[in-house]
């Protein structure tokens, strides 16, 4: 995990992210975490234009670092401009669909194989506990009829944006005899058994390949060559699937002259969550169960109090979720009145170097705060932190290198020919 944050005024764009990453991995059977504290998460997307990139959550797609992908289409982007802030994403989706050069075929089909199988070892195991069970005839009847199921659900859902149907069909054709044979090394099944379930699982990941496949954040921010304030984009990649990037959006947040500033958090958020509204999302899903709970309780004892029993009072639930929803109003329209709202028109003010302490400030909280209520390690290490003007464009305030820039004068020279 990490912490990310974008603060925005009529200014400037502020990123300040941490430097953790989590690899996770399977060692003799059991899962082996490590966690490191060097990771690079903002990203100048332009030479010469006012935009930035923050990822989270993955740091590569396909087995492709992020960090190269930027890079190279940033040398590759060059002069071009855009209007607005969507048509960088978009040239930025463009240059990753269908790179053969970063993701051949081959890789393609094996990331997609692998997503199919452990879509169809998820349904093995949800209809038996055990492989060797499916030497029963029994549960062959009973898997197949979990297949059947399965693909009148998996049929109702729609497609992601930007995959077709013509998509699926060529991934049908070039992966269902593999993952066949993949789960007959695994598992004793009939071949008809086999060849049903491989074309499930792979319509599955098409699907829902948000669960099924890593999942990046992408968040752009910045200007366009139009723009006077400062915009933001929130995407979710969740894989390729032939060729096309799973590209969903977000959050999308856009200063104006009625809405002074922002600040949005991302991954772990808590911190931020408290600070902005007065709570964190964790707290109101605990308090929200909580509350529920009582009411029913609350509901009983006026019952027992009356002589009457809690059967005779009709939408009982219904009524109890509409009190609890009438409290999460007013408890977020409280929220919103005393925390959110003073707090944007505070933001709204800000010199820009008080927005990047800020960022930064929020994401060394949510550091500590993993530091001191967890075990793990997944929010640290140094905060970078990028400020994007119109004018003067994206400038670090701070930014850890892996090098010493005294001792490489050459790097310097590369990269002062870059803007000449």
């Amino acid at each position: 995990m990490t912490c990310e944050i974008c603060v925005m005024n009529r200014h400037a764009a502020v990123l300040a992210a941490d430097s953790a990453s989590t690899v996770t991995r399977w060692v003799d059977g059991k899962i082996e975490t490590r966690y490191f504290k060097g990771a690079n998460k903002i990203f100048q997307l332009s030479h010469h234009q006012p935009v930035g990139l923050m990822i989270f959550n993955s740091s590569d797609l396909l087995h492709v670092p992020w960090e190269i992908l930027i890079k190279v289409f940033r040398d590759e982007l060059a002069g071009k401009t855009f209007n607005n802030l969507d048509g960088y994403a978009d040239e930025f989706f463009a240059f990753l669909d269908g790179n053969a050069r970063f993701f051949p075929e081959q890789v393609q089909h094996e990331e997609l194989s692998d997503a199919a199988q452990r879509a169809a070892v998820q349904l093995i195991f949800a209809v038996v506990s055990d492989p060797d069970q499916l030497k029963e005839e029994a549960n062959i009847v009973r898997l197949q009829t979990a297949i059947d199921d399965r693909k009148k659900l998996i049929e109702g859902m729609a497609l992601p944006n930007r995959i077709t149907a013509e998509h699926v069909q060529r991934a049908l054709v070039a992966s269902r005899d593999t993952v066949a044979a993949s789960l007959g090394g695994f598992f004793v099944l009939p071949d008809g058994v086999r060849a049903s379930l491989a074309e499930l699982s792979i319509n599955e990941v098409f699907k829902r390949p948000s669960d099924l496949m890593s999942t990046a954040g992408l968040v752009f921010a910045g200007f366009g060559e139009h723009d006077i304030f400062p915009h933001m984009i929130e995407y979710r990649s969740s894989g390729m699937l032939d060729g096309i990037q799973v590209i969903n959006e977000g959050q999308r947040e856009a200063i104006d002259h009625s809405l002074p500033a922002t600040l949005n958090a991302f991954a772990q958020t808590s911190m931020s969550d408290t600070f902005s509204v007065g709570f964190s999302q964790d707290v109101y899903t605990a308090l929200m169960g909580i509350l529920t709970a009582k009411l029913k309780e609350f509901a009983a004892a006026i019952c027992t109090e009356a002589k009457i029993e809690v059967t005779a009072i009709e939408k009982l639930d219904q009524i109890i979720s509409n009190a609890g929803q009438s409290i999460s109003d007013g408890w977020f329209e409280r929220a919103r009145r005393e925390h959110a709202y003073p707090l944007r028109r505070v933001l709204g003010d800000l010199p820009v170097e008080e927005m990047a302490e800020l960022a930064e400030t929020l994401v060394n909280l949510q550091s500590l705060k993993e530091k001191v209520t967890k075990p793990s390690a997944s929010v640290g290490g140094p905060v970078d932190v990028a400020i994007i003007t119109k004018n003067e464009g994206l400038v670090w305030v701070k930014r850890k290198l892996f090098f010493d820039s005294k001792l490489n004068p050459r790097y310097h020279y590369r990269q002062q020919a870059k803007y000449q």
